[in-house]
């Protein structure tokens, strides 16, 4: 027999391996005697006889009949205790006893679950491969953006002071290697600094670079 965890009722989880009977969060203990008895109401038993065999007998032991009622009296307690009705163990005068609920192996209900929880467990590394992928395009949008933004930066820290229209000179032209500013007041015009310039009559040094203002 493979089957080892079953459903009572479509709501009560028997599990024969680890002998409990299990509700939601409610879980108990059961003997092996009733493990066994549950069992055989599984195989189809309900004659006292093969009760009898099938829960001591073929397993070496020998039971008295008080022994077998007082099974049925204690896996009617258990059924109580768990949400289930004392009367689902129902007694059947010189016969036997038999149980009134449905008793089904889950072993298919668990193998779907399983390929459940593997389809999930793809999905999800799915969904991880896809959130890095996001990560990494934002970081690389970010970092382009950042690039660009300095760059407009620099590009404007370095402009040349006649480039700016806040500058208390205007810039005129370039001549003999200089380059030559005026107040923005004033009305000269290149033509005429290069003309006074031409006219020194001291020698210039380049002291302080190549500006004239």
């Amino acid at each position: 027999m493979n089957e080892s965890i079953f459903l009572l009722d479509k709501r009560v989880v028997f599990d024969s391996t680890k002998m409990t009977l299990s509700h939601g969060n409610e879980i108990i203990r059961i003997s092996e005697a009733e493990t066994h008895l549950l069992l055989a109401f599984w195989h189809g038993l309900y004659k006292k006889e093969d009760i009898i065999h099938f829960v001591w007998e073929n397993r070496g032991g020998c039971v008295s009949e008080s022994s077998y009622y007082k099974l049925i009296n204690q896996m009617r307690n258990d059924f109580s205790s768990i949400g289930l009705q004392p009367s689902d163990i129902v007694t059947r005068p010189r016969v036997g006893v038999s149980l009134s609920v449905a008793i089904e192996p889950i072993k298919k209900i668990t193998s779907l679950k399983v390929s459940d929880e593997n389809v999930k467990g793809t999905l999800t590394r799915e969904n991880i491969f896809y959130k890095i992928k996001r990560h990494s395009v934002f970081v690389v949008l970010t970092g382009a953006i950042l690039l660009a933004l300095l760059y407009g930066v620099f590009t404007i820290y370095k402009a040349p002071v006649r480039n700016s229209p806040d500058s208390f000179f205007t810039y005129l032209g370039e001549y003999n290697d200089y380059a030559i500013y005026k107040t923005k007041e004033d009305k000269v015009t290149l033509s005429e600094v290069v003309f006074a310039f031409n006219s020194l009559k001291i020698k210039i040094y380049r002291q302080n670079g190549r500006h004239l203002y």
